[in-house]
């Protein structure tokens, strides 16, 4: 699951509705990519909160689902509402981020080669969202 609005506590112990910046990556079930050719990142892909490649033999072209798939696999999302997943790299080749369809990129335009990005995705407005990669 992408995103589920949760209760948390504040400091008194007093319950309130989680937001922006109460919550780190927790619980991650990393899903191990295979692929050795540019491809689009599926919604079932993000939601484990990493997602690890292993077998890239050159740079690759990874495109976001569009902000669609996305806001539908988030229904409990506000505008101003995000969540995060890591993107790792094995190899010695890097990934290039291209937009699906109403989502806008913002950060690096890559994942560096052997190295890993934190990916923020925030909701803009009822239909667009933005992916920063940093």
């Amino acid at each position: 699951m992408l995103f589920k609005r949760v209760l948390a506590t504040n400091s008194a112990g007093l319950p309130q509705v989680s937001r922006q910046g109460l919550g780190i990556v927790a619980n991650v079930d990393i899903t191990s990519k295979t692929t050795n050719v540019d491809h689009t990142l599926t919604v079932a892909e993000m939601a484990g909160g990493m997602v690890y490649y292993s077998a890239l033999s050159a740079g690759r072209t990874v495109t976001t689902p569009t902000a669609a798939l996305i806001l539908a696999a988030c229904p409990d999302m506000d505008i101003g509402d995000s969540f995060s997943f890591i993107v790792s790299i094995q190899d010695a080749f890097a990934i290039t981020w291209a937009a699906g369809a109403d989502v806008t990129l913002v950060g690096r335009a890559t994942t560096p080669a052997s190295s890993w990005s934190f990916i923020t995705v925030t909701k803009l407005t009822a239909t667009t969202v933005q992916w920063h990669v940093s």
